[in-house]
Parts: structure tokens; sequence; C-alpha cells
């Protein structure tokens, strides 16, 4: 082939190279890997310690399971007493042994507890009768008047506290703030006054499937929540029941 001929296929194959689509950018490959090796890497680490969340509970949770299924009907755990090595900690329940005595009854029993890589300790656990306790919806401050949407009655075991009576809350004052969730106790809160003798309360009589309705007056003083009588406005006979807020007389059967 000769010169001329030789530079001619030699220039068109440049034009044929040119005219090419580059799709790829030098360095940008290696980037890209790197980039994506990050994201493998960083999935992963994150799988990891989510699958070592799945199997932990805080180890107050795991004792009261531990005991649920040996208590007597009736009772519940009101309280774990940890030691500070303990308290808070999430673990894997496997990693942890609870030693019953041979019988729970309601009192303070101690319980041998062992977590794997720990030496045991006794720790006591508050056990009491289940019953209904107010426990607030929302925080409550100083002053506040609690009104019955503040409040839900949940059936609770409670230990070092003496609740306020459930009946005798709407209308009371809060003396001491209370957090969301927690039980309401009598030192917190002020009891509404007592209705004095001769107010006018409704009258709800209910005796199976019947229901009625009516108005009367107090035979005595009472407050929300406790026994009174009233006096039928309509037959003038006196009936007994008991006090809700803020002005109604029950008669039978509680709703």
């Amino acid at each position: 082939m000769t010169a001329p001929a030789q530079r001619g296929v030699t220039a068109a194959a440049g034009r044929a190279r040119r005219a090419t689509p580059t799709w790829r950018r030098p360095g940008r490959e290696p980037t890209d890997r790197t980039t994506r090796l990050a994201i493998v890497v960083a999935s992963l680490a994150l799988l990891a310690v989510l699958a070592t969340r799945v199997h932990a509970d805080p180890i107050d949770t795991i004792v009261r399971a531990r005991l649920a299924p040996a208590l007597p009907a009736g009772l519940d755990v009101a309280r774990v007493y940890l030691p500070a090595g303990l308290a808070g900690l999430d673990l894997d329940p496997a990693r942890v042994v609870v030693e019953l005595p041979r019988e729970l009854r309601a009192g303070r029993p101690s319980v041998k507890l062992t977590v794997r890589g720990k030496p045991p300790a006794w720790v006591p656990v508050a056990i009491a009768a289940l019953g209904d306790v107010a426990i607030a919806q929302r925080e409550l401050a100083a002053g506040d008047v609690i009104s019955a949407e503040d409040i839900a009655v949940e059936r609770r075991a409670v230990a070092d506290l003496a609740v306020a009576p459930v009946a005798t809350l709407v209308g009371a004052q809060v003396k001491a703030a209370i957090a969301a969730g927690a039980p309401v106790a009598a030192r917190d809160v002020s009891l509404p006054p007592p209705l004095a003798r001769g107010t006018q309360v409704a009258i709800d009589v209910r005796r199976g499937a019947v229901h009625v309705r009516g108005t009367g007056t107090l035979e005595l003083a009472a407050r929300p929540g406790q026994p009174a009588s009233a006096r039928l406005a309509a037959t003038k006979i006196v009936v007994h029941g008991t006090l809700v807020a803020p002005a109604t007389l029950i008669v039978g059967d509680q709703p």
C-alpha cells in the first residue's frame, strides 16, 4: 500500500474513534465502586446493630415476665428493686437467669438474679394485689383541676405509694406535678370539697334492665366517690347510693 493510502486509512480510523460515544469518564468507575462498597458496609453494620437490639429487653421487663407465670391470681409485680449496676440495662433474655422462691405471695420476697458475665445478685420485688388505679393521661401541673379526660382507670399493682381514690378525682386539684403515665397519688391532690346537705343532685337508679332518672336533694354532706343519701323530689323517698362527680347519685348497679 502506498504512503498516501496508508495515511488515508489512519485518518479514517481516527475519525471513527472520535465518532464513537464515550460513556465513561477516566477515574469515574473506581469512585463508583468505592461508594457502593461504603454503602454495603454501612448497611451491614446497621443490620448488625438492629439484630442485637431485636433480642434486647429492659432487665426489669425480663424479671417481671419470669415471675408472672408463678404469681397467684389477683397479684402482680408492683416494683423490681434493681441494684444500680443492673438498673436501666437492656439485655438478651437468654443471658438472664431468675431463680424464684418456692412460693410467691403478696409482700417483698427476693429473687436470685444472674446475668451472664456478672456475679449473682439477690433482688427484692414488691408483689401486691391488683386494683383500680387512676393514671394521668397528660402531664398535670400544680394547680390544675382534674377532669374526666385527664385520667384513665387501669388495673395495676402499686407499691410504695398510696393512690388516690379513683371515684373522688374528678374535680380534685393537683398539689404536686404528676407525670403523664404515672399513677395519681393521694398526696399529690386535694380532693374537691363535699357537697353540702340540701344540694340538688341528679339521681340515677339502675336495677338490671330498669334505668330511672330523677332529681333530689342530699340528706347529708358528701364528697364525690363516697356513699350518700338523697330524697327524691317526686316521691320524697330516701335512696342510698354513691355520689359521683359532679353531682349525681348512682343507686343500684354501678356503670
